[in-house]
């Protein structure tokens, strides 16, 4: 068969396939599944996938799926890496001049931190690692105005380069915690200076990760949530300046928008970061960790 043919019977193949799912009454869903499928269709034409490319790819999946539950999405991790996570944020959340970036939530999100008090840690006394502390104001993009009430949620891996949920060695919910602003949108918390680590390498995204011979590194960092009623919920992490594996983030992520001056103050550091958040809808991410 030759490529003219080949192409015209592929491209009947497509529309038979369009059609059959023309039936989708929610228009965004519909739009969605059509473009899918489109992409695709037009990506296995394109590269000529064949049988055997095809079986790895689906042992691939089946192999992610296997690394996937309620401690870890090796999907969501694999979004991660190719950039896709990102990108997603950027296209819904970037504005020039913006301030302070939208990040990616990442694989690790944990539902229902405990509240903690002002001025509180969120690392037991155990917790070996230099403290930092944190403060700030969350306030109103458009008019500066405080914001009294808005939450803050917070997560953070500990100096072994691991999150609580992966550590059987660290007390349950250990360097996560949620804060709420005072009157005056100030806030203050006790926090790990942050730890570089590698994202997981012993699944199928690893695979990858060396495949690419591309560094598993992520820049030391804090994970933030800020929300309040009636604005935009601003979902990003902070930086350490002067990290030099910022501009090779394993997940794309880190920017100099992202980036705080953490400075020393005798036995620790300390970090003044505010949060302006933009009037919108407050929704909250889904956690890849439910409980």
């Amino acid at each position: 068969m030759d490529d003219s043919m080949n192409n015209s019977t592929s491209q009947a193949l497509t529309e038979r396939v369009l059609q059959a799912y023309s039936r989708i009454e929610n228009p965004r869903l519909k739009s969605i599944v059509s473009s899918l499928i489109k992409h695709l269709h037009a990506c296995a034409q394109e590269m000529r996938v064949n049988d055997e490319e095809w079986e790895f790819t689906w042992d691939f999946m089946a192999r992610m799926a296997e690394k996937t539950g309620p401690e870890r999405n090796e999907f969501l991790l694999l979004a991660d890496v190719l950039g896709v996570s990102q990108l997603i944020e950027m296209l819904n959340h970037e504005e020039p001049g913006q301030p302070v970036g939208f990040a990616l939530v990442g694989p690790f999100f944990r539902a229902n931190a405990p509240f903690r008090e002002r001025g509180a840690s969120i690392a037991s006394e155990d917790t070996p690692g230099t403290r930092a502390r944190i403060s700030g104001r969350v306030f109103d993009f458009r008019d500066k105005t405080p914001i009294e009430g808005a939450i803050l949620d917070i997560w953070q891996a500990a100096t072994n380069g691991l999150y609580e949920n992966q550590d059987e060695q660290q007390p349950d919910y250990n360097l996560r915690g949620r804060f709420r602003t005072d009157k005056n949108g100030t806030f203050e918390l006790i926090a790990l200076m942050p730890t570089a680590y590698p994202v997981p390498t012993d699944g199928p995204v690893g695979e990858l990760l060396r495949v690419a011979k591309r560094p598993p590194n992520r820049p030391a960092h804090i994970h933030f949530i800020v929300s309040a009623p009636g604005y935009e919920t601003l979902v990003t992490q902070i930086f350490v300046k002067g990290d030099p594996i910022i501009e090779d983030d394993a997940v794309f992520t880190a920017s100099a928008n992202m980036v705080g001056n953490f400075r020393e103050e005798g036995d620790h550091f300390w970090l003044s970061y505010d949060f302006p958040l933009k009037r919108g809808v407050s929704t909250m991410p889904r956690a890849p960790i439910p409980i």
